[in-house]
This record gives structure tokens, C-alpha cells and sequence, in this order.
């Protein structure tokens, strides 16, 4: 072959073929999203379309202006309607509630208690989820398979179901009437038919100075630890910084309450002058002189003896008129019982009613109790005020509300219904099941050679655990915990099921009883993702605070 034939020159060469635009990947790539941008839009100006359409054909029913004619209605109208009157009642409700309330009091009465149970649920759930994923590592064989046998039949069956057998078949059929509740280790704590009653704490209007020392103490007790620490740092020198933090709180909060008690003269009863009663203390003697006995304080040894009857005793109590659920009442009763001054008490709902029963001959009260500006406004209601006096009670920053029975139901302290009960348990022991697997597979994330280093430090098992393990294990339990959170709290919904008058349940009677069934959704929908992004966002910053900074 010849060298000219072997070297050609550049005209000779093929030019480079361009790929055609169906199989160039980069311009497929761009037709595609543009495509998928009109179907999108599409779907979107499909959707707008399609609900405008019938929005307007339910003018006239969902957008009624409240005060406009008949006919006049607009968009801006949508959630007029829920000024008007409720007109129906609600079970349980944190906040004074009446039927003649506004829609609007309802949706913040079923919001309140959504919140309720699900603060409640998510930390009850928090605890026994922990320690029940600790419990699943446990060396104790027993305790490890009753761990593992509970989150496997837990997570393995429907919450829906697990409400129904817990309020229809564990607590309706099985809990006793009220007569006969339940008093578990002998707890002033009543489990019935009608719910759980329990201890609770009243504040007075002591309260407020008090929590002023509270935060006080808290204050001073931060700084005290910071210093502590700043001296260790210098000197070498430990201190039990623990133990000197609340010793000082202790401190600063007892002030706090002996002053609160000492300063605060708000609380009183209304007395006929006739009684010669001047002050708490002659209670005592006026009861005596009822009684006819010698000394109020040896009453039950009367009793005993058969000086004196029952009987007698009932009769001749202190008939006590109070409002509904009144701290000035529990603050009082407290005092009557350590005084051993035997009482009954009539309820009213209203001052007006409670100072009628009060100067009437037919209910005969001996006293009305209530707030020194309560007392004072009523007695100018009587038709004689200036025969009546206002006498002092001494008051604490909070008192103890307990429980008692009269009649067919208790009063007095705290109450969970039914329905909320069946609701926070269901809750939380289903929580629970998928916490403790996260609590568990958070523990394993931890190396054994943290555990080793403790157990050669010499810490126990519990020091293991809360000082080593668990810190750790928390940058891994974190994320998915928020799921966990957000789930119990959309879940609370389901109390459509026992009854619990929660964000939803309100929601369908609004729905039902207005006819109005697009702006029930809306603020629920609305609401629920509120929650959601709260709890996520607290939780995220948490999750950033605990995470390991890296070099």
C-alpha cells in the first residue's frame, strides 16, 4: 500500500453524527418534567375548578351570611354561622361551658381536651414505653417475655378494637357501681362506673405570691448550681451540687408559703351575728352548745358510749352553702375536718342562688362561704346584711381536694370520666408497644464497650442506664419518637369511639346539627397539622441539642 493512501487529511474524516432529540437522555429528561408541570397543573386547575363549581352550588347553604337577608351569601361569609348558639351539651369540658355558648366556645372546648389527652398520653406513654423497652433486654427471663408478649399482642391488633373491648367490655361491665368503687391499696382514689376520682390540688389566691417564690427559688437555685461548678473547676474540690440546689429551692418555697399564708385574707363565711361567732375558732363552742356536749374534740368517744346518736350528730351538723366546685369551699372543709366539726354542704351554681338558700328559713344554712368580695356583694341582697357578719378563714397558697361520697356520686377533688379514661389508657398502652421497640433498638445502638467501661467503673445497673447508655441511646431514639408523638396525638381522634367529646367529635355535631360540613373539615384539618408541626418542631430542637458536635 502506498504512503499516500495510509495518511489522509482532515477532509477525509466522518463528522460526528448528532444524536436525535427522542434518544438524547438530557433533553428527555427536561420534556418530561415539563410535562409532568402540565399534568400537575392540570390536576390542580381540575381541582380549583371542580370545587369551585360546587362551592357555589351550596351557596346558599354553607355561605349564609348571619347578618344579611335570606339569600345574601359570600365566600367571606364561611364561618359566620359559628357565632350562633351551640344548643347542645357537652360532657366533659375543661373551661365553663353552657349550651348557649357560641360554635366557637365548642371547637376551643373539644380542642382543650384534645390537648388534654394527649399531653397526658404522650407523657404516661413515654414512661411505660421506656420502661418496658429496658425491660425487653432485662437478664430476667419472666420480665423479658411479659415485656416481649405485650408489644407483640399490642402492636398486632387494631387501636379501633382495643377501645372497644377496653370501654364496652373492661369498664362498663366490670367496674362496680358507686356504692361499691374501688379503692385500690386503700388510696383515697375511687374507681367506678361513673369514672376515676382522686385527690387534686385547689389553689387559692394565695397561689399567685407563692409561684412568684416558686420561680424564685428555681432562679436562685440555677445560679447556685453554676457557681458550684465554677468552684469545683478552680479549687478540685467536689460538692454534692444536687443536693445544696434543692435544699435551697426547699428553702426559698417554704418562705414563699409561709408568707403566702400569712399575708392573704381573701377567703371568709357569712355568718349570722346571732351566733356569736367572731373568728373560726368559735365554731367550735357554737357546735358544742348545738350538740350539747361537753367537748367537740372527745365526739367520736361519745358516739362510742351512745351519749349521743348518729342521728343527732346529722342533724345538728353545720349546713355549710358554697358554690360548685370552689376552692373556698375545699379550703374551709379542710379546716372543719382537722377542727373535727361535723358539716354537710349544699352546692349552688350561682352566688345568687347560694345567698337566697342562705338567708331562706327552708334551707336554714348556718354559713355561706366564698370570697371576702363574694360575701360582701351578696349581703347587701339581704334584707337585714347588717346582721350578718364576715369572718376570716385562714388560707394556703393550695389545698387538697379529696374525694368523698354523698348520695349517688362523689365531690369534691379530681374526676376522669369513663370515656377519658378508656380514651388515655387505649392510647397509651398502644403507644407504648412501638416506644418500647424504639427505646430498645436505641439501647443496642450503644457499643457494649460503654457498658463494659461503666461495669469497670463500678456504677450499678441503674447508674449504667441513666448516666451512660440512655444519653447516648437518645440521639437515636429521637427522630423516630417523633413519630410516635405525632401518631398518639391523631389517633385521639378515635375518641368518636368511646364517647369523648375531643376536637373531632364536636367537630360531627357541628357538622351535623348546622348542616355546614366543608368548615368543620377545613379547622380540623387545620388544627391537626398545627399539632403536628408543633410537636415536630420541638422535637427537632431537641434532637439538635442532644446530637454529638464532630471535629
Amino acid at each position: 500500500m502506498s504512503e499516500s493512501s495510509n495518511h489522509r487529511t482532515p477532509s477525509t474524516y466522518t463528522t460526528h453524527e448528532r444524536i436525535p432529540f427522542w434518544r438524547d437522555g438530557r433533553v428527555l429528561g427536561v420534556l418530561a418534567q415539563i410535562l409532568f408541570v402540565l399534568v400537575v397543573g392540570t390536576a390542580i386547575y381540575w381541582f380549583i375548578s371542580n370545587v369551585a363549581a360546587n362551592l357555589g352550588r351550596l351557596g346558599n347553604q354553607q355561605f349564609v351570611c348571619l347578618y344579611g337577608t335570606n339569600e345574601s351569601w359570600s365566600y367571606r361569609c364561611a364561618f359566620d354561622y359559628l357565632s350562633s348558639e351551640a344548643q347542645f351539651d357537652i360532657s366533659e369540658s375543661i373551661i365553663p361551658y353552657t349550651t348557649s355558648d357560641s360554635y366557637w366556645r365548642v371547637i376551643l372546648v373539644g380542642l382543650l381536651n384534645t390537648v388534654k389527652v394527649s399531653v397526658v398520653g404522650i407523657i404516661f406513654a413515654t414512661f411505660l414505653g421506656t420502661v418496658t423497652g429496658i425491660a425487653r433486654l432485662s437478664r430476667n427471663w419472666l420480665v423479658r417475655n411479659i415485656a416481649k408478649t405485650y408489644i407483640d399482642i399490642i402492636r398486632n391488633t387494631p387501636l379501633l378494637l382495643q377501645l372497644f373491648f377496653l370501654y364496652f367490655v373492661v369498664l362498663l361491665l366490670e367496674l362496680p357501681a358507686v356504692g361499691s368503687a374501688l379503692q385500690p391499696f386503700g388510696l383515697p382514689i375511687y374507681i367506678s362506673q361513673r369514672g376515676v376520682n382522686f385527690p387534686n390540688v385547689v389553689t387559692l389566691s394565695a397561689f399567685a405570691v407563692w409561684f412568684a417564690f416558686v420561680i424564685l427559688g428555681l432562679i436562685q437555685a440555677q445560679f447556685l448550681w453554676m457557681y458550684l461548678g465554677t468552684r469545683e473547676e478552680k479549687t478540685g474540690k467536689t460538692s454534692n451540687r444536687t443536693l445544696w440546689c434543692v435544699l435551697s429551692f426547699l428553702m426559698v418555697a417554704t418562705i414563699g408559703w409561709l408568707v403566702a399564708s400569712s399575708t392573704a385574707h381573701n377567703e371568709g363565711f357569712l355568718v349570722a351575728r346571732a351566733e356569736r361567732v367572731r373568728e373560726f375558732a368559735d365554731l367550735k363552742p357554737m357546735m358544742e352548745r348545738r350538740l350539747g356536749v361537753e367537748n367537740l374534740d372527745l365526739l367520736p368517744e361519745y358516739l362510742d358510749n351512745e351519749q349521743i346518736s348518729a342521728e343527732d350528730v346529722a342533724a345538728g351538723a353545720l349546713v355549710v352553702c358554697s358554690l360548685e366546685g370552689s376552692a373556698s369551699e375545699t379550703n374551709l372543709t379542710v379546716q372543719l375536718r382537722t377542727a373535727g366539726i361535723p358539716y354537710e354542704v349544699n352546692r349552688f351554681e350561682r352566688p345568687d342562688q347560694a345567698i337566697e338558700a342562705y338567708g331562706s328559713e327552708e334551707t336554714a344554712c348556718d354559713i355561706f362561704v366564698a370570697p371576702k368580695a363574694t360575701l360582701a356583694a351578696e349581703r347587701d341582697v339581704l334584707e337585714n346584711g347588717a346582721n350578718h357578719l364576715i369572718v376570716s378563714v385562714r388560707e394556703t397558697p393550695a389545698r387538697w381536694a379529696m374525694p368523698a361520697l354523698e348520695g349517688f356520686n362523689f365531690v369534691g377533688g379530681g374526676r376522669m370520666s369513663l370515656e377519658f379514661t378508656a380514651l388515655l389508657v387505649g392510647l397509651v398502652v398502644y403507644t407504648a408497644a412501638f416506644i418500647a421497640e424504639i427505646v430498645r433498638a436505641g439501647i443496642l445502638s450503644v457499643s457494649k464497650g460503654q457498658s463494659e467501661a461503666a461495669r469497670a467503673l463500678g456504677l450499678s445497673e441503674g447508674q449504667r442506664l441513666r448516666l451512660i447508655v440512655l444519653p447516648q441511646a437518645l440521639r437515636v431514639i429521637i427522630p423516630p419518637l417523633t413519630s410516635q408523638y405525632l401518631n398518639l396525638t391523631k389517633n385521639s381522634s378515635l375518641a368518636l369511639a368511646v364517647a369523648y367529646p375531643d376536637l373531632w367529635r364536636v367537630m360531627s355535631i357541628i357538622g351535623n346539627q348546622s348542616g355546614r360540613s366543608i368548615q368543620p373539615i377545613i379547622l380540623t384539618a387545620l388544627t391537626y397539622l398545627t399539632f403536628s408541626i408543633v410537636i415536630s418542631l420541638f422535637l427537632n430542637w431537641y434532637n439538635k441539642r442532644i446530637q454529638l458536635v464532630e471535629r
